[in-house]
């Protein structure tokens, strides 16, 4: 049988079979856009967590308790600084979260984090889950980390903005750095145009905004904005901030706002 009766005899099978439903080519569009989207507030724009290296499935679990309440009491005093407190705190050994823990805590942080946002953003621009990972990554400083990461899109489909948010523990053994040292690794790894800012938290702790410009794959100039709450436990949480690929537009959150985002009690393990 040669090609051309093969190819009619397909066509014709096709045609009887009922419609899907849908356009196939419109999800796969769709799919990819959102893998992009994700893409680019990882790599792009966060400057810390550069890729997954083992990915958990999240599975709720009710043996785990819920992380114990903040102890009430005063503030902690956020002061700038240069950059140069060491963290994390101590030797570098950090205790570790079960696989059991992370897997109950990721839906709950996720619809945590959904309620503030909710509350931060008008009713008229609402929010949609792209993605909720349990996993382990690697990145520049710390090299090492386990936790959670959520991505969040706002605005349009195929517009608006990418809002991730990743709840981390480096992994152990830690090897200890200064803010400023990763910041000066993340204008040589992403772009020359990172700026930081610094502040002092508490005894221990340690605030980083950090801020870039970069060129997404489409040549469109994108403007990125990271703050990462470096907690006093060794924990830390880092929110990441920037466009969809190949639309150039304003953010909807400041730096201020963000920090405020990244240092909320309820993203915690």
């Amino acid at each position: 049988m040669d090609e051309q009766t093969l190819a009619r005899e397909f066509t014709a099978a096709v045609r009887t079979e009922p419609p899907l439903g849908f356009d196939p080519d419109e999800v796969v569009t769709r799919v990819a856009r959102r893998r992009h989207r994700r893409r680019t507030v990882l790599l792009a724009f966060a400057g810390v967590v550069v890729a997954a290296v083992a990915a958990a499935v999240v599975i709720p679990g009710a043996d785990v308790p819920a992380p114990p309440a903040s102890s009430p009491g005063i503030a902690p005093r956020i002061a700038p600084s240069a950059g140069e407190r060491w963290w994390p705190p101590g030797t570098g050994q950090i205790p570790q979260p079960t696989d059991a823990r992370l897997n109950a805590r990721a839906p709950r942080i996720a619809e945590h984090l959904e309620e503030v946002l909710r509350k931060m953003l008008p009713a008229a621009d609402p929010i949609r889950r792209d993605s909720l990972t349990t996993a382990h990554f690697g990145g520049i400083m710390p090299t090492s980390q386990r936790g959670v990461s959520i991505t969040e899109h706002g605005g349009p489909e195929d517009t608006g903005y990418s809002l991730t948010v990743e709840v981390f523990v480096p992994t152990n053994p830690v090897k200890r750095f200064q803010p400023r040292q990763l910041c000066a690794e993340m204008k040589v790894q992403i772009s020359p145009s990172t700026t930081c800012r610094y502040a002092a938290v508490g005894t221990a702790g340690i605030l980083m905004t950090s801020e870039a410009d970069t060129t997404d794959r489409e040549g469109t100039l994108q403007h990125g904005i990271t703050v990462t709450d470096y907690r006093a436990d060794g924990s830390y949480v880092l929110v990441s901030l920037g466009g969809t690929i190949g639309v150039s537009g304003p953010l909807p959150f400041t730096a201020e706002e963000l920090a405020t985002l990244a240092r909320d009690p309820g993203l915690t393990f």
